[in-house]
């Protein structure tokens, strides 16, 4: 069997572990107590009966012979203190368990556990082979009310014994367990748990077969419940830890139809079946009615897909008439500029042809007015100056220039 993972520190005494408190739960987050020094833990030394589920009362009974061979039944005596009580829980073996209230206050008022008395509880437990009876405890535990010194005691006896056994020894499931940043998540810790194996070469042979499936179960049951109580963890998340860990996978095994028709008409706890599958129920219905509102949002996603399409059709096809029009477009005024150019070509042609004609005439007669006034100067210039001439001259030059002007004027 593996060594159980023990705190590094020594923590408090037993006697310190369990005094009466104000606050019931001992492991909570941030201040979880340091179990004991370490203890070996998990000697398997004995296989216990399958537990019943009864509800029995406080008292135990044992069959006493009489003379002549007669039995007469000797009742027990209420359990006196914490040692007491826990010792009957576990010669119950995994039985539920109950107090009558006068029993409570008599425990309460003896609810402090000394070290030597944890010791020997410890050491009891471990003929517990599958792990029956402390789930019974903390679910007592539960059930105190108005004394919260005993409640307190019965689950730190509980806290104790998780953090020796080797079930719980993983680093990751201990911190699980007391909440704790570095722990694995519920659902991680849960399937280390169910699917925990002894370690070889133990001394005793540990259980085996329909018994590990059972203490692995029971192992489960205990570490869920003790997530409900310290974690708060509700009846849905409980369902869903459970129906992945231990029922569906059970539920695979189931080889035909008659198998499966056994296993749902052997359920004993229907109250637990009942929760389960009213949680389960409600989770259909909810999830029936979030399909109805997808379908109904697909629909109308689907309606608003159908006119996006149209509108995007209808816009596809103004686009492309929009595309053809300015493609014509295009084409004219390619065609437009290409006859501009040609035609400018041919204007810049007889403009300059024009040019060149108006340049040569006024050059010739500019040429033949100079020709004319340098005559008419030369007759003035005489000894005798010929001043008709000169008038005669001029007035042909200025008639010349005038008639130009003009003709600049029309064109």
């Amino acid at each position: 069997m593996s060594t159980p993972v023990t705190p590094q520190a020594t923590g408090p005494s037993a006697s310190e572990l369990v005094q009466e408190a104000p606050e019931p739960l001992p492991v909570p987050a941030a201040k979880a107590p340091s179990p004991l020094p370490a203890q070996e833990f998990g000697g398997v030394v004995a296989k216990t009966p399958n537990p019943v589920n009864s509800v029995p009362e406080s008292e135990a009974s044992s069959a006493t012979p009489k003379k002549g061979g007669a039995t007469t039944k000797k009742v027990k005596a209420d359990p006196e203190n914490l040692e007491q009580f826990i010792e009957y829980a576990y010669s119950r073996k995994g039985q539920r368990l109950t107090l009558k209230p006068k029993v409570e206050k008599q425990i309460a008022q003896n609810a402090r556990l000394e070290d030597e008395a944890l010791g020997r509880l410890l050491n009891l437990a471990k003929a517990d082979v599958l792990l029956a009876v402390p789930r019974q405890i903390l679910l007592l535990s539960q059930e105190v009310t108005g004394l919260p010194g005993l409640k307190a005691s019965l689950t730190s006896f509980v806290s104790n014994l998780m953090q020796r056994h080797p079930v719980f020894g993983e680093a990751g499931v201990q911190g699980a367990l007391r909440n704790l940043p570095e722990g694995l998540a519920v659902a991680e810790a849960s399937a280390r748990v169910v699917a925990f194996e002894f370690a070889p070469g133990e001394s005793v042979e540990p259980p085996k077969g329909a018994d590990l499936q059972e203490f692995r179960q029971n192992a489960l049951r205990l570490f869920v419940t003790w997530l409900a109580i310290n974690r708060g963890l509700n009846s849905e998340e409980l369902s869903s830890l459970l129906f992945g860990a231990i029922w569906q996978p059970a539920a695979k095994d189931l080889a035909d139809d008659n198998a499966r028709l056994r296993a749902l008409t052997d359920i004993g706890q229907a109250a637990g079946v009942g929760l389960a599958c009213q949680r389960f129920h409600q989770q259909a219905i909810e999830a029936r009615l979030r399909l109805d509102q997808a379908q109904r949002e697909a629909a109308g996603l689907r309606d608003q897909l159908a006119a996006a399409e149209s509108r995007l059709a209808d816009t596809t096809a103004q686009l492309e008439a929009v595309q053809t029009a300015l493609h014509v477009l295009r084409e004219s005024s390619a065609a437009e500029i290409e006859a501009l150019r040609r035609q400018h070509v041919i204007d810049m042609t007889h403009l300059q042809h024009e040019l060149e004609q108006l340049r040569g005439r006024m050059v010739k007669r500019l040429t033949d007015s100079v020709e004319m006034l340098d005559v008419g100067l030369s007759a003035l210039r005489k000894d005798t100056p010929r001043i008709p001439v000169m008038v005669e001259r001029a007035e042909h030059v200025v008639d010349a220039l005038r008639a130009e002007i003009q003709e600049l004027g029309e064109e």
